[in-house]
């Protein structure tokens, strides 16, 4: 037997809400009241139109899905797509390093309401889906240039199957059948970044629905599609260690993911407060030279190609240091204006970004694999007189993370545009209190816009 597999299957078909501690239930509820508000807020996002034009209805009622926003329903795998286009496109939805575990929420949140699932089972299936997704990126597929979709594929079929209350023998097929087929490569996130970069973990939930559904009706998985001959570790990773599961308020890793502030990388994050704080130091037009002193990963994925100099898309902008650095510097802020072609393709600020240069810093990436996110500004103005600001674990970091409070107020921003404000208020006690919820569909039904 596949003990990886083994381990998965136990878990995903194993745990109950009753088996959950308070501290994952809230961190669990702040991640989906989070990732429903960027939903709302991009609720009319180009890939969610595609994606709605192609969504047929489904073949039969029990394998349909729920379209967020939307009283409308399709195929469960065409709703889950969707809705993860709509979760992700801001790319302001949480993250932990090496991926956005809240993509699988797609699904979950498109098969909830249509089994009338009550706001426990929602939870659980929930945190199941977070958990194998976090433990998986322990194998380093980032690093072997294969892309976090994977691991969202994995972690959604895993999830999926608990919302379902599949058996333990349906649920290691899904994984299984999920697993070997979806192996997505991270040339996705390389270059000038396209539409693809918000829709390709989409992609992977609406494959991983799809696996759910084939082992839901009898389809059978290979039996060792992690550890097996030609499986992940033979191809991909070699050994893989990963953190065991537990009922232990420990053992929930939940709360580790962070939650972002900003809509770019989270890597870019600690970048905008470097900038809010340097501008009040010194004008951006007096500032000569500009060295950002970050972490390998930030350097690979957003200051490394000739394309985070020249942003032709709104997907390379907010992945680009010196495009959001510069910004940042000359207007104080960043926000959804930022990433119009108007603003990226600015010949104007072009000069000021070319005075950015990026670079790694050892003891940084020292701080960074012990969890600490930390990035360093040195700017020299014309004068010769030289300026340095260090941010350390922004707001949204597992070590200064988001209160409710936080929560509810981003969820405000985001939904008040679209839904008004009583709406909004009302959809935010519904998610605020979800557990006790003895079926879903009426706090989805609340975000139809």
């Amino acid at each position: 037997m596949d003990p990886i597999l083994a381990s998965f299957t136990d878990f995903s078909s194993g745990l109950t809400y009753r088996d959950i501690p308070g501290a994952a239930v809230q961190a669990a509820k702040d991640r989906l009241i989070d990732a429903i508000g960027c939903a709302i807020a991009a609720h009319d996002c180009d890939a969610a139109e595609i994606g709605r034009a192609l969504a047929g209805p489904a073949a039969r009622p029990d394998l349909a899905g729920r379209i967020m926003s939307s009283g409308h329903t399709a195929a469960a795998d065409a709703a889950a797509f969707v809705n993860a286009c709509m979760i992700r496109k801001l790319d302001l939805n949480d993250i932990i390093q090496g991926g956005h575990p809240s993509d699988a929420l797609g699904a979950l949140l498109a098969v909830a309401p249509q089994i009338g699932a009550s706001g426990e089972r929602l939870i659980t299936a929930m945190i199941v889906s977070y958990e194998v997704f976090i433990r998986l990126l322990k194998g380093g597929l980032r690093e072997k240039g294969w892309d976090q979709g994977f691991g969202i594929a994995v972690g959604t079929a895993a999830g999926l199957s608990n919302l379902l209350g599949l058996s333990r023998e349906a649920t290691q097929h899904a994984i299984s059948i999920t697993a070997v087929g979806n192996v997505p490569m991270r040339a996705t996130r390389s270059g000038q970044l396209s539409m693809w970069k918000g829709a390709a973990t989409a992609y992977a939930v609406r494959n991983a629905v799809f696996g759910v559904q084939l082992a839901a009706n009898g389809m059978t998985g290979p039996e060792a599609p992690f550890t097996g001959r030609h499986g992940l570790t033979d191809l991909i990773t070699g050994r893989l260690e990963l953190t065991p599961f537990g009922t232990a308020p420990g053992d929930f890793l939940i709360p580790r993911v962070y939650l972002k502030y900003w809509p770019v990388a989270y890597s870019l994050s600690p970048v905008i407060w470097g900038g809010i704080e340097l501008r009040k130091q010194v004008p951006a037009e007096a500032i000569v030279s500009l060295d950002v002193q970050t972490y390998k990963f930030s350097v690979m994925e957003s200051g490394s190609e000739p394309g985070k100099w020249d942003p032709q898309t709104r997907e390379t902008a907010d992945h680009s240091i010196p495009y959001v650095l510069a910004r940042t510097l000359l207007h104080g802020t960043i926000d959804e204006d930022s990433f119009a072609p108007d603003s990226f393709l600015d010949p104007s600020i072009r000069p000021l970004m070319k005075k950015i240069t990026v670079s790694v810093d050892e003891e940084i990436e020292q701080e960074v694999q012990r969890g600490t996110v930390h990035v360093r500004l040195v700017a020299e103005d014309r004068s010769g007189k030289s300026y340095e600001v260090n941010i350390v674990n922004p707001v949204g970091h597992d070590q200064n993370p988001f209160t409710p409070q936080d929560v509810a107020a981003k969820f405000t921003r985001l939904c008040e545009p679209v839904l008004g404000e009583r709406r909004t208020q009302d959809a935010l006690a519904q998610w605020q209190n979800i557990e006790t919820a003895a079926d879903v569909k009426t706090a989805i039904n609340a975000l139809d816009v």
